[in-house]
């Protein structure tokens, strides 16, 4: 299935609505800064079985797009100062994330399903991996993204996994960014304001808001992917098929994490707005 042609402006807009429509989201703000976005064609007869029901796999050029996304997050703080599940994250004076997902749609609202992330240990804190059957790890995460020099990389390790996935990329220290091109890559995977993940055997929902990306397409360099081709490996044979930083934004709207209609909801929803970034 193709997505749906819209602007990004449309997209904005109706993932806005969305969140809104929500009793009690946003329940958080936050900041997400410096974030490089690493896209990669796979066949969809192999990403499809890692796809679980209800949702439908978007392809983009008939291929399955998987992306790494880099991101570090800070300034956490509670919409509603009565927002006893917000507070904890204000607590949290930098979280960096690596999430790996793909595209997909639940009915007619597209998104990004992730399918696993990696975060730095808040406040190194001894808390193990995959509290609540969360898809996430802790891993030590370096990023260097500094398009004041045009240069950009990144490292992670994770104690629990063998391997590395290191990158590089270079951008324009002087680039105009802007939203991305209709048609590209870009578009396909940045203009998502929905995540859905599983929690177990829980289908979840989570939504976020933000103006449209502002961006550049960069030319990246994968160093080293032994540690997606180790926890995936049907993504070994996975290709590189373009990159884009953006700068970021000072103030994402965050909703809580939802299971989908029909289930009862469970507690701890809240934390998974550590993993569902951006």
């Amino acid at each position: 299935m193709l997505a749906v042609p819209l602007k990004a402006g449309d997209w904005s807009n109706a993932a806005e609505r969305r969140l809104l429509s929500v009793k009690g989201d946003p329940f958080l703000l936050a900041r997400w800064e410096r974030v490089v976005f690493l896209h990669f064609a796979v066949e969809p007869e192999t990403l499809r079985p890692h796809v679980p029901s209800p949702f439908e796999l978007e392809l983009y050029e008939e291929k399955a797009v998987i992306s790494v996304v880099a991101v570090t997050m800070r300034q956490f703080r509670p919409v509603s100062r009565v927002s006893l599940a917000a507070w904890p994250f204000a607590l949290i004076p930098r979280q960096a994330f690596l999430n790996f997902r793909t595209y997909v749609c639940l009915g007619k609202e597209p998104g990004a399903l992730f399918l696993w992330g990696w975060l730095s240990r808040p406040l190194r804190a001894p808390v193990p991996s995959g509290m609540f059957g969360l898809p996430y790890a802790f891993a030590a995460l370096r990023y260097r993204h500094e398009h004041e020099t045009g240069e950009l990389s990144g490292l992670a390790t994770a104690p629990t996994m063998s391997g590395r996935f290191a990158y590089r990329a270079s951008v324009d220290a002087r680039a105009t960014y802007a939203r991305s091109e209709p048609g590209t890559v870009g578009e396909f995977a940045l203009e998502r304001y929905t995540g859905f993940f599983c929690r177990r055997t829980e289908r979840c929902v989570f939504r976020a808001w933000h103006p449209p990306w502002l961006q550049v397409p960069v030319a990246a360099e994968i160093e080293d992917r032994s540690l997606l081709d180790t926890a995936f490996p049907w993504f070994r044979g996975a290709t590189l098929i373009g990159a884009n930083y953006a700068p970021g934004f000072d103030h994402v709207r965050l909703g809580k994490a939802h299971q989908l209609a029909g289930r009862r909801q469970r507690r701890h929803r809240a934390l998974s707005t550590f993993f569902e970034m951006p």
